[in-house]
């Protein structure tokens, strides 16, 4: 995402911060645990892969090392973008998560999804 990313309309939810880092990370801090976040960052979500695909991206990086808490919710959110590439044929881009091992929930979502969708999902720790 080049400096067009920036007119990405990014959504205020409660205990999250949002950051948009070029060219190509989202960068997530705080908790997510609104009983449906869907409502916010679906729309959200689907703009950056929208986005993704028409800028012909090879990847999106989605940094959650500082996102100490998400509730079950939230984690469909990361399965419903991960599927909406899984739809693509080939893919269009990898989806890779940056992961933290200072919060457990963390290893075990993301560890499960990437088993699940290895086509299009990566997952790294940054520490």
């Amino acid at each position: 995402m080049n400096e067009d990313m920036v007119a990405l309309d990014v959504p205020r939810v409660d205990g999250l911060g949002i950051e948009l880092v070029l060219p190509a990370t989202i960068k997530l801090t705080g908790m997510i645990t609104r009983k449906d976040p869907s409502q916010e960052l679906t729309h959200f979500f689907r703009q950056v892969h929208t986005d993704a695909i028409a800028r012909h991206l090879s990847e999106v990086c989605v940094d959650v090392s500082g996102l100490s808490f998400v509730n079950s919710t939230a984690i469909r959110l990361f399965i419903d973008w991960a599927s909406w590439l899984r739809g693509g044929t080939p893919p269009s881009y990898k989806l890779r998560f940056l992961t933290s091992r200072r919060f457990t929930w963390q290893a075990t979502a993301f560890l499960a999804l990437q088993s699940l969708m290895k086509e299009v999902l990566v997952v790294d720790r940054m520490d």
